[in-house]
């Protein structure tokens, strides 16, 4: 059981001092907020386990018995309803070392008080937020594959996992623009919106050198509303990260990777695809049993659609002395972003637009540090 109660006006101070209240001329100059919303669960879970050989079965159900509603201006929206929503799970144990699972599970998802208040919020500058009290839940139904395996012999660990999920009912929003103003209002949506995520790492020791390679997939497809069109829009987004590192006890460690990067984005009827290439090294040295040397470089590359690539370099690098193991004060000397570097870029999108921002990082600084170990 959970309450949560929302308030909120727009108002603005004048030089003087003085307090001016707005009337919007949209929303039926509604401007404030005075929202309850309450909200109960009473539920009942059973699960079951069954095991046969190398298979073992773990079917679940739960009845929920739902309570919600939200009072604001003298209305009360209310509603009751019973759900049961199952649950699968099935595991097959090759050996100790290996397995292989999957995964089913039905959820319910409920908003909270902050979409459901029919007051104006204003969320920044540019993005204006009308919330809808009448807004239901939503069903996501979730399925997963986990493989597991290491091998003690010749130190291979391989792990791998692939997620599917779908939304029935999902909340979304009604975007309008208004020049650069962005006016949201929510609704449940009657189309499905679904993602796709898999993920694999493979990890192997050869003497003092691990290798790793890991992997990225994600695919999205959602439904928006801009300016009352509806459009869909896709999502492919891949990540490969090989790794080569050393793992010895006295002379000096490496770690060297690279990270490729695809994001591919289908938003109607525009395309945009960033590609980003990040080659990393990391050198950790432990000279005379007394100073510990580290420092770490890396170099990013982002394609840009409309010009020109972007780039910027990132180096940092410290030395600590520490006369024994057993001293209790150690120094250290740290430098960050030796390259004087002045701003990062990064690209990414979100339901209404992709972008590419680039935001300004701290100048070239040294710092002295002293420690002391109680």
């Amino acid at each position: 059981m959970s309450r949560q109660d929302f308030n909120s006006n727009l108002f603005q101070t004048l030089d003087d001092d003085s307090s001016l209240d707005p009337i919007p001329n949209f929303n039926n100059g509604l401007d404030t907020n005075d929202t309850q919303y309450n909200f109960s669960d009473y539920y009942l879970g059973v699960k079951y386990t069954l095991k046969s050989g190398i298979f073992t079965f773990t079917p679940g159900l739960s009845a929920h018995a739902y309570r919600y509603g939200n009072t604001q201006f003298g209305t009360n929206v209310q509603d009751n309803f019973s759900l049961v929503l199952p649950s699968f799970e099935t595991r097959i144990q090759f050996k100790k070392s290996e397995s292989l699972t999957l995964r089913y599970r039905m959820q319910n998802q409920f908003t909270d008080v902050t979409r459901l208040a029919s007051g104006i919020v204003l969320n920044n500058f540019n993005s204006i937020q009308i919330g809808n009290p009448e807004l239901q839940n939503a069903l996501t139904n979730n399925i997963s594959l986990f493989y597991r395996s290491f091998n003690l012999f010749n130190y291979t660990n391989v792990f791998a996992s692939v997620t599917y999920s779908n939304a029935i009912d999902q909340i979304r929003s009604l975007s309008n623009f208004e020049s650069v103003v962005r006016t949201n209002t929510f609704f449940n949506s009657g189309f499905t919106d679904e993602s796709v995520t898999a993920f694999g790492r493979v990890q192997r020791t050869f003497g003092k050198i691990r290798a790793t390679l890991n992997t990225r997939f994600n695919y999205s497809k959602f439904n928006q509303f801009i300016q009352g069109d509806r459009s869909v829009n896709e999502s492919f987004q891949q990540t490969y990260t090989p790794e080569l590192r050393t793992n010895f006890r006295e002379a000096p460690n490496v770690r060297v990777a690279y990270r490729y990067a695809v994001n591919d984005n289908q938003q109607g009827g525009r395309n945009t695809k960033f590609t980003t290439n990040a080659p990393s090294v990391r050198f950790d040295a432990y000279i005379w049993k007394k100073f510990t040397f580290l420092t770490d470089y890396s170099y990013n590359r982002q394609s840009n659609p409309n010009g020109s690539p972007q780039e910027f370099e990132i180096w940092n690098a410290s030395l600590s002395y520490r006369k024994d193991r057993d001293a209790k004060w150690e120094y250290e000397i740290k430098t960050t972003n030796l390259l004087n570097t002045k701003s990062q870029v990064q690209n990414g999108n979100n339901n209404v637009s992709v972008f590419a921002s680039e935001y300004f990082i701290q100048p070239r600084f040294v710092t002295f540090r002293l420690r002391y170990e109680i």
